[in-house]
């Protein structure tokens, strides 16, 4: 944590909240500077800094006016996703529609992928179980898998029994195509859990 940070990230929340003024191509990088910030290493010194309501405001602004830039999207669903989850930003109902609207999104539903399933309101939705399974599907490929690998260490005690052997089957697969011992090993034992 350093004061520079501190400083590095109020300026970029100032240009951000001043977003209108900037063109397309001054807003990406700035959008993708800013990005980084949550992914920072965790700082209490942070929490004031991203729980700003008119800072979420105004990336979710951006969205609406640039949700056809599909790069911009990835870097408005990994900024507000982290801050979510690593600075417990309030999860609103607008946040939620915002990553549930891009669920499925050609090459950039394996981002949302990473914070939906996370959100309290996910808990309720009505095809949550149909979502979880169809991760593993999306692309970019790596990211959605991981997305999925992580979920079903998170949910193994709940997977419906409807989904056993198709999980279990994906992890005996990746065993299959694991290039060391300790990758075999991994998804083995975790198809093994799947009762």
């Amino acid at each position: 944590m350093s004061k520079k940070n501190i400083e590095k990230i109020s300026l970029l929340i100032e240009r951000i909240k001043d977003w209108k003024r900037l063109n397309d191509d001054e807003l990406f990088p700035l959008i993708k500077e800013f990005e980084k910030m949550p992914r920072l290493e965790v700082s209490t010194f942070y929490n004031d800094l991203f729980n700003d309501t008119k800072l979420v405001e105004n990336l979710l602004a951006i969205y609406d006016r640039h949700s056809d830039n599909t790069k911009l999207v990835v870097l408005l669903i990994s900024s507000l996703g982290n801050m979510i989850q690593r600075y417990h930003i309030p999860e609103t109902k607008v946040i939620y529609e915002f990553m549930l609207k891009n669920a499925y999104r050609k090459n950039v539903s394996a981002y949302v992928a990473l914070f939906l399933p996370r959100l309290a309101s996910f808990k309720v939705y009505d095809k949550k179980w149909k979502y979880i399974m169809d991760i593993k599907m999306m692309s970019p490929k790596k990211i959605a898998e991981s997305a999925f690998e992580i979920l079903m260490d998170l949910y193994m005690d709940s997977i419906p029994a409807e989904y056993k052997v198709e999980v279990s089957g994906y992890f005996k697969a990746k065993a299959q195509k694991a290039n060391n011992d300790y990758g075999k090993q991994y998804y083995l034992d975790l198809a093994s859990k799947i009762q």
